[in-house]
């Protein structure tokens, strides 16, 4: 338990930064993004199975700390993006962990949130994704919480995608940033900021999307469209500026040499026994009993439990 205040201080919320421009070439930007159709819904990317993803669409360039889409390399070894990590996170180590590509069809704004948070001994091989979030929203587990830089790059004209963040914290007034997008960027500490997607279109456009089901897709249907296709059928059809387009690339930060070597070496991990611990000990302060699971992805009880007390606050 010792490591926490060298791992990430309880006060830690990194100032954001505005990037404008974001990457030396914007073009081979968007044609990365044109390559990597058909997108699949945020559900099938983090195998979030039964959930809908409400017209979000994704895929990775780099995961893990490599990349995994061609052409993708120049992109995720931005110096750009290192250097306002360092300076923001006060850091002097910082590894770009992963690169993922985010497209949003017209919609209604989305709730606040976190992104989800990267602690030491957890990726999703330990607990299912759905799990990191009430982690994070929990506050139980900042002790093994690992600072990670989000830079958010935009390529958006049309109305509405706003993105609007609290750096401050949701009690003081939020930050809003407009479109036209092209090519700009906000480094942020997304997994301790709130944040969220404004709505995306004329709100005569904008749809829930409810019925997208989890193996639906987005793909060009040629240079000017993008159709959202399910089970080999035609759903919708957008034109490719209807599309919000963004990048969002991840790095870790260490403040010292030192702190990055604590992280390797692994001394101070998490493991699913000691998250079960942790979780049913703060349940039963709160008056909740649960049994403890032997299966996070399978025990449903848990699941609903856990995403139900340890839900995002509102930002209204």
């Amino acid at each position: 338990m010792g490591v926490s205040q060298t791992i990430r201080p309880k006060d830690l919320l990194a100032p954001p930064m505005r990037l404008d421009p974001a990457f030396d070439d914007p073009d081979g930007v968007i044609d990365l993004i044109r390559r990597g159709s058909p997108y699949k819904t945020l559900a099938a990317v983090h195998r979030n199975v039964g959930e809908t993803s409400g017209g979000w669409f994704r895929n990775f360039w780099a995961l893990g700390g490599k990349v995994v889409f061609d052409g993708a390399e120049p992109f995720f070894y931005n110096e750009r993006f290192i250097e306002a990590a360092k300076s923001s996170f006060n850091a002097e180590v910082i590894r770009p962990v992963a690169m993922m590509t985010n497209l949003n069809l017209p919609a209604p704004s989305l709730p606040c949130h976190l992104d989800l948070p990267f602690f030491r001994g957890v990726n999703n091989r330990e607990v299912p994704s759905w799990m990191l979030a009430p982690m994070g929203y929990s506050g139980l587990f900042h002790e093994w919480a690992i600072p990670v830089a989000s830079a958010i790059t935009w390529f958006y004209d049309g109305e509405g995608g706003d993105f609007e963040y609290w750096p401050n914290g949701l009690d003081a007034p939020s930050i809003t940033e407009h479109p036209p997008f092209s090519n700009s960027c906000v480094l942020a500490d997304n997994e301790y900021m709130y944040h969220r997607v404004g709505s995306v279109g004329p709100i005569e456009d904008q749809r829930t999307y409810e019925t997208i089901g989890y193996d639906a897709t987005l793909s060009l249907a040629d240079d000017d469209h993008w159709q959202v296709m399910e089970e080999g059928k035609h759903y919708a059809r957008f034109d490719f500026s209807q599309v919000r387009l963004s990048v969002l690339w991840k790095a870790y930060c260490f403040e010292t040499q030192k702190m990055a070597a604590s992280y390797d070496d692994h001394s101070h991990d998490l493991s699913t026994t000691l998250i079960s611990d942790i979780f049913c000990h703060d349940l039963a302060a709160r008056g909740k009993s649960i049994k403890r699971p032997t299966d996070f992805a399978a025990d449903i009880a848990w699941k609903e439990t856990i995403t139900t007390v340890y839900a995002p606050p509102s930002a209204d």
